[in-house]
């Protein structure tokens, strides 16, 4: 028998990512949520759960998965098949894995660091001089993203996949949390994502 899933998730956090993915996939698991502590994060009870102090952590039986996308990729891979997964024989593969993995470093990554500077968190507060250039690569992820959707309704393989809940979160970082105006259809599709039901429940936790 496999071992119980476990995810520790924090509201409005990267952890929603997979949260989003097991709400979708309907599997049993555990959710541990915690609320945003810096000194809890960082203390030492804490990162025996996850070494880096961050959410997600997620655990399959004694199985540390740590970063939201690679968690993605390894929940379908472990506990697929699924068609939120696309797979090396489909013509969309590249697509899939480019923006399953550039929604956070290509964008979520840079949006961190600028909602950090518009909220004063220090941990992400950046100089004066390096926020232009955050919040610019910001938006030519986002400039690309909308000129990907020009003749598409999802990211890859004209399916709703994990790459659209990868892109989802960071969508939801740049506008709900950074208020960043979206290109019109990036917007139409970060509303559509929003209208699935496991998107709304793994939301709505806290």
């Amino acid at each position: 028998m496999p071992g119980a899933l476990i995810l520790f998730h924090t509201q409005k956090s990267r952890s929603l990512r997979p949260l989003w993915l097991l709400e979708e996939m309907g599997l049993d698991f555990e959710l541990k949520t915690i609320s945003y502590d810096a000194e809890y994060f960082a203390s030492d009870a804490f990162r025996k759960i996850n070494p880096m102090g961050k959410v997600p952590a997620f655990y399959d039986g004694d199985h540390l998965v740590l970063e939201s996308a690679v968690i993605l990729e390894y929940i379908l891979a472990k506990h697929g098949p699924s068609p939120l997964a696309v797979k090396p024989e489909e013509s969309d593969f590249g697509l899939y894995l480019t923006w399953l993995h550039m929604a956070e470093s290509g964008l979520s990554h840079y949006l961190a660091a600028y909602l950090g500077q518009l909220t004063g968190l220090a941990k992400y507060t950046v100089s004066e001089s390096f926020e232009p250039y955050v919040k610019h690569q910001a938006e030519k992820a986002l400039e690309m993203l909308d000129n990907h959707l020009a003749e598409r309704s999802f990211i890859a393989s004209e399916r709703f996949t994990a790459a659209d809940i990868s892109v989802g979160y960071s969508l939801y970082l740049a506008n709900a949390l950074c208020r960043l105006p979206l290109p019109d259809r990036v917007q139409a599709y970060f509303e559509t994502l929003q209208d699935r039901p496991a998107w709304k429940k793994a939301v709505s936790i806290k």
